[in-house]
């Protein structure tokens, strides 16, 4: 039968198939060799970096509709399902990574996502205090002369009282309410104490070294160094102008009055209403950059009744989603702003750092300094004709200039007095802290303090040395100010060959240093000479500028060193709170 196939057919093919398949079996794959303990734990680490970097994602889009149209921010509903995600066992992993990586651009990566976890990690273990100290200090109210007044408008209030007898009283009416807060203060800076032993630092300074990615030690030499250098010269600067503004000499002020001391009002018409944004623009502009034709660039200008007033940038996802919140203001206050918000802007937007631990996380400075660049341009001469028409007349220039600049040297010392005096309250355990404030605070504003302003040691001492960020990006913007002069010429942002350097600077997103920066540019550490000769210049007060340069490398794990693994934590359940400032809390 020609079109059927023989029964025997298909069984003597298999029987060939099978003994085929005997004959070229392959032979047992290698064993698949395990992966050692860096390499699982980079992959577990990596993983927690993704999932910490959509987070981010998520509440600065809450943070961002809060901001601009007043929606209500859940922040605390975000970390739902993700209690584990900031605990000790995961920060430890990251920390013995760090220890095991040999790679300095690995290890700088995880010290700053390690960095991050750990401000998480506290966010959320002080949240109880943390919130009680905001809810308290949003409900203050004092009475003055029969009015009740909100204590979170005391230095508005201050500014524009024009009687030193009712900015005293003011001033001193604050004081009882504080009672409660200091209280709460207190115990937050207990437990806060107990959490950095627990994350393994061997002391609150060394996490904030780390933190801040700073040599503390060198630093606070240095602060000394500015205080003495800038002590005569800062008193002649005060007399002067407390004699101008206050009608007052310098040794009859307090503290109550520095807010008015510096409200200059010289240049306030010179930036009306709806202008600032666009003499920003245009400032960058002739740097070669075109603000609304950034693809990556989102500018919100719409007047909403519910928008909060104050600019902002914000880096939604880097480099990719960056925004800019802008409501039309007034005045050279409102001006500095958003030319500080323009400068974060930039540093983001053109940052081409993919790992997300390089290009958003680790310490401020050097973003603070790019918005403290554009800032200062406020207090250029130049771009003050270009864009302050009314300056013309050169004795109201001048009394601006000096005010500004004043308040820029009082601002430093002030930095410089607030950082000495953490170092030496965590470094002293016996000491007095209301004492060590007094005595290190009048040095550093030169005026005696009085018993209400003492009371004040714990609600203006700050995180982990908050000061130190400022502090150094403060010189950093002058260093760069000065290259650039050098470089372009004095009206350095009409040279579109400026906007190609500042690019290339920004293009490293947070990863460089403050050093490897100044390096960057041709010098070698932070260098306060730059910026303090241009505030000596405009002040006219000689000041003998002899500091040294601070290489602010900071320690950090040796790569390699031999550790303990991280014993197992098992981590407890959390209930939903509010992070604080150290994580994406929603701006005040």
């Amino acid at each position: 039968m020609g079109g059927l196939m023989s029964p025997r057919i298909p069984a003597l093919l298999a029987a060939a198939l099978c003994l085929l398949a005997a004959c070229h079996k392959a032979p047992p794959a290698a064993p698949v060799p395990p992966l050692s303990e860096e390499q699982q734990l980079t992959g577990e680490v990596n993983a927690l970096a993704t999932e910490a970097a959509l987070l981010l994602e998520e509440q600065h889009r809450l943070v961002w509709d809060f901001w601009t149209e007043g929606k209500v921010a859940d922040i605390a509903a975000t970390y739902t399902g993700k209690e584990v995600l900031f605990s000790l066992e995961n920060l430890r992993r990251i920390d013995r990574l760090r220890h095991l990586t040999k790679d300095p651009r690995e290890l700088r990566a995880l010290t700053s996502l390690h960095g991050h976890f750990a401000g998480e990690f506290l966010a959320r273990e002080l949240a109880e205090y943390n919130d009680a100290s905001a809810n308290l200090e949003s409900a203050l109210r004092l009475s003055v002369d029969g009015r009740e007044v909100r204590y979170r408008d005391m230095e508005r209030l201050l500014a524009n009282e024009k009687s030193a007898a009712k900015r005293k009283a003011l001033y001193t009416a604050a004081t009882p309410a504080l009672t409660r807060l200091n209280q709460t203060l207190y115990r937050k800076a207990e437990r806060t104490e107990e959490l950095v032993k627990q994350m393994g630092f061997e002391s609150y300074e060394a996490f904030g070294s780390e933190l801040r990615q700073a040599d503390l030690e060198r630093l606070s030499q240095l602060a000394e160094e500015v205080l003495q250098a800038t002590q005569e010269p800062y008193k002649q600067v005060m007399e002067r102008l407390s004699q101008r503004e206050l009608g007052l000499p310098f040794a009859q002020i307090t503290r109550a009055d520095i807010p008015r001391l510096f409200r200059s009002r010289e240049v306030e018409d010179a930036f009306p209403k709806g202008e600032s944004l666009a003499k920003a623009q245009a400032t960058v502009a002739g740097l070669g950059i075109d603000l609304a034709a950034l693809p990556n660039v989102k500018v919100d200008a719409r007047d909403l009744p519910r928008k909060n007033p104050r600019p902002l940038a914000m880096a939604v996802r880097v480099p990719s989603d960056v925004r800019l919140s802008f409501k039309p203001g007034t005045g050279v206050l409102h001006q500095g702003r958003v030319l500080h918000e323009v400068g974060h802007l930039l540093h983001v937007a053109f940052t081409q750092e993919p790992r997300f631990e390089l290009a958003r996380l680790g310490n401020p400075t050097v973003g603070e300094a790019y918005s403290a660049l554009f800032e200062d341009l406020l207090e250029d001469p130049v771009w003050l004709e270009e864009h302050a028409g009314v300056l013309g007349d050169n004795d109201k220039r001048a009394q601006f200039l000096a005010a500004s600049s004043a308040h820029k040297l009082y601002l430093i010392r002030h930095a410089a007095g607030r950082l000495l005096y953490q170092l030496e309250l965590h470094r002293r355990v016996e000491v007095d802290p209301r004492e060590l404030y007094r005595a290190l605070m009048a040095r550093a504003g030169a005026m005696p303090m009085t018993e209400d302003d003492v009371e004040r040691y714990l609600v203006e001492q700050e995180d982990f040395y908050q000061s130190a960020d400022s502090f150094r990006a403060w010189f950093l913007a002058g260093q760069l100010q000065g290259q650039l002069k050098a470089r372009f010429g004095p009206a350095w942002w009409h040279a579109p060959e400026a906007g190609a350097f500042l690019k290339e600077l920004w293009a490293r997103g947070s990863a460089p240093s403050a050093r490897e920066v100044t390096q960057a540019i041709g010098e070698n550490g932070l260098a306060p000479d730059v910026l303090l000769l241009r505030l000596s210049t405009t002040l006219q007060v000689p000041m003998k500028l002899d500091l040294r340069r601070l290489d602010d490398t900071p320690p950090a794990p040796t790569p390699g060193a031999p550790t303990e693994p991280p014993p197992a934590v098992k981590p407890s359940a959390t209930p939903h709170v509010k992070p604080s400032s150290t994580s994406a809390s929603v701006p005040s």
